[in-house]
C-alpha cells in the first residue's frame, strides 16, 4: 500500500490522506457513502474521486471493527479496477493477515517531496 501511494501525484495523495482522516473520524458511518462493498465478503473500497479514481481496497480490523486495514492500491479506470480482480487479491492478503495478525502496521503518509 505505502509503495502504491508513493507513485501517487501531489494532488491525488493529498485527497487520499484526507478520505483516510476522514475514515478514522467517522469509521463505519462512512458506508456506503465514502466506504463502499465490493461483493467480495469483508473487502470494502475507499472512494477518493479525481481525475484519476483511487479504490484502495480495505477491510475491517481485523480483531476489531473500530479500526480498518488497508489491503491493497487500487484505480477506476473505465468503470474496471485496476488491477484486475482487486476485490479478490486483497480477499487473499486479508486471510494472510488474519493469520498474521503482526504484519499489521500503523497507518503511514506517503512521503511527500516538496520542489525547491
Amino acid at each position: 500500500m505505502r509503495s502504491w501511494s508513493e507513485r501517487l501525484q501531489v494532488k491525488e495523495r493529498a485527497k487520499l490522506d484526507f478520505k483516510v482522516d476522514v475514515l478514522a473520524i467517522h469509521g463505519t458511518q462512512l458506508i456506503p457513502n465514502v466506504v463502499s462493498p465490493t461483493g467480495v465478503s469483508s473487502i470494502f473500497k475507499l472512494k477518493v474521486q479525481g481525475q484519476v479514481k483511487l479504490r484502495p481496497m480495505l477491510c475491517e480490523g481485523p480483531g476489531d471493527a473500530i479500526s480498518f486495514t488497508f489491503l491493497l492500491g487500487a484505480k477506476e479506470v473505465q468503470f474496471e479496477l485496476v488491477p484486475s480482480g482487486a476485490p479478490e487479491i486483497a480477499a487473499n492478503y486479508r486471510k494472510d493477515l488474519v493469520v498474521h495478525p503482526t504484519r499489521r502496521c500503523l497507518h503511514e503518509r506517503a512521503n511527500r517531496q516538496t520542489k525547491s
